[in-house]
């Protein structure tokens, strides 16, 4: 099996999305449940979901050879999301930038590097569990996630409910700040761009920052 996915196969994929944001950090606050559990509002068949996952991403060979989504985004600028066996890998331009498991990594793009995305349907989805927001941010960004939740079968039906719980697991406590010499930080526990926790990744960082801000 090719282990590289191509990003048309996403499109209007409702197994994958539903497989997908069981990975990102959403709850219910209300109902006091997790995203896996807020996702089972998408009426899909267990067993043909479970088919579909075993080859979709090769699971009899996924520890030796994930399967990947890749592509270029602009001339200076491309991208890779890794489907590890316990975990999601994100990096641009080879750079890790964060993952979805268990000792995750999140918040890595600001509001408006995701909207930069936003003309790229499935990347804007792909990116959205690894963007950090406050609490102001979410009525801006909640119309975005609806419409794309929208174009997803059975998840339009719940995309106002889903887009209200994936966007609680966005909130951040440090907003992003502008470091004099690197740019965009944050001191947000689990971010890659927290380089007082992670000082590891500051050459990194400067280097995406410098690349991400010429993004429109």
């Amino acid at each position: 099996m090719n282990r590289q996915i191509q990003i048309e196969e996403l499109t209007q994929n409702t197994f994958f999305w539903k497989y997908y944001f069981c990975w990102s950090r959403g709850y219910d606050e209300k109902e006091e449940i997790n995203i896996d559990e807020v996702l089972e509002v998408v009426d899909t068949n267990e067993e043909e979901a479970y088919d579909w996952e075993r080859i979709f991403f090769n699971q009899d060979d996924i520890e030796e050879n994930p399967r990947y989504v890749a592509g270029k985004i602009n001339n200076d600028l491309n991208f890779a999301v890794e489907f590890a066996e316990y975990e999601i890998n994100f990096f641009l331009n080879d750079i890790y930038i964060g993952n979805l498991g268990g000792h995750f990594e999140a918040w890595f793009f600001t509001l408006e590097e995701l909207l930069a995305f936003e003309k790229y349907p499935n990347l804007f989805l792909l990116f959205l569990p690894m963007t950090g927001i406050i609490e102001d941010q979410k009525t801006i960004l909640k119309p975005f996630i609806i419409k794309h939740l929208n174009t997803i079968p059975k998840f339009e039906k719940h995309s106002e409910y889903l887009a209200d719980c994936i966007l609680n697991g966005l909130i951040i406590e440090s907003p992003f700040q502008q470091t004099e010499g690197i740019g965009l930080t944050n001191n947000q526990n689990h971010s890659v761009r927290n380089i007082s926790d992670y000082p590891r990744y500051k050459e990194e960082v400067i280097e995406l920052n410098k690349i991400l801000t010429t993004l429109k």
